[in-house]
């Protein structure tokens, strides 16, 4: 069973399977916004990711999040929970040698 345990004062959710962490996330409520998720690696691919993200969309109204733009798993999992990516607004830079 996932439990989730929460700290309000930075919005920090653990997230448990069991007894067992199997990840952390964290929310932006007044912006209702999914602003960080880790599943730890044991855990990933197994579909909860999925499970939480609808998990924290119910509980918090979470209508946004950020996600890097090759992290295709993730976007997979968002876009399984409803979410579209909306336009790309953030670009990775660097200063040549």
């Amino acid at each position: 069973m996932i439990n989730l345990k929460e700290n309000e004062l930075y919005q920090e959710i653990e997230i448990f399977l069991n007894d067992e962490k199997i990840g952390e996330a964290e929310i932006d409520i007044k912006g209702r916004m999914l602003s960080r998720l880790n599943i730890f690696p044991p855990y990933q691919n197994k579909g909860y990711g999925t499970q939480i993200v609808k998990m924290l969309n119910e509980k918090y109204g979470c209508s946004v999040l950020w996600v890097n733009a090759d992290n295709k798993r993730a976007i997979h999992t968002y876009q399984k929970n409803g979410y579209e990516i909306a336009e790309p607004t953030m670009f990775l830079m660097k200063r040549g040698k």
